[in-house]
């Protein structure tokens, strides 16, 4: 066993245990596990932003996120927006909707959210 592999143990070690903390602290009364979630059903998840994306402008606004719970990734799109203040990579937040499929991954379009104060 190199040093190399030794490292990569560590690492995936870390990311495991920090998904779990992430599980345990998105665990809020009435949200649903991104894992858990069921399509065409309403549901609350409460996350940390993985990634933001818009859409090139030759097309109608779109901002696309993607929210991380430690168990799945859930991605959210607001139509007409190219960004909502506070969003960004790293921020905590909890949204409510309906649950889709666009692309094969769970969707929820244009959710009503919530900002919450930094989960570290």
């Amino acid at each position: 066993m190199g040093l190399r592999s030794v490292l990569d143990d560590l690492a995936q070690g870390q990311s495991e245990l920090e998904a779990k903390e992430l599980t345990i602290e998105c665990a809020r009364p009435g949200c649903t596990r991104i894992s858990d979630l069921q399509v065409r059903a309403e549901a609350t998840v409460t996350g940390t932003v993985h990634s933001i994306a818009v859409l090139p402008a030759e097309k109608a606004p779109e901002l696309r996120v993607e929210l991380y719970d430690g168990t799945g990734i859930l991605d959210v799109i607001w139509m007409g927006r190219r960004s909502i203040e506070g969003i960004r990579p790293g921020a905590y937040l909890t949204v409510t909707g309906r649950v889709t499929l666009a692309d094969g991954r769970r969707t929820i379009f244009n959710p009503g959210y919530e900002m919450l104060p930094s989960h570290v």
